[in-house]
């Protein structure tokens, strides 16, 4: 079940929660952030209330991160077109 928690400047808390929509996933990498984009394909309802979750990263944060995940366990990562 995907879902999406963040808590904003003013401490209240947003929470997406996918279900078990279908969803689309997109990732935008340049040289300065990596934003991630997910979405539901919900059929029944207006473009207006679909649920998306929308992240966008520094590079640089991003990079030291997934470099250091990577040297703690031995996991893979797979990409599926």
């Amino acid at each position: 079940m995907a879902h999406v928690i963040i808590r904003g400047d003013n401490g209240r808390r947003h929470e997406v929660d996918f279900e078990d929509a279908d969803l689309t996933v997109e990732i935008f990498i340049n040289e300065k952030n990596v934003e991630l984009a997910m979405g539901s394909r919900d059929e029944d309802r207006p473009w207006q209330k679909k649920r998306f979750a929308l992240v966008n990263l520094p590079r640089s944060e991003f990079d030291k991160v997934m470099a250091k995940t990577a040297r703690k366990r031995t996991s893979s990562i797979k990409a599926v077109e």
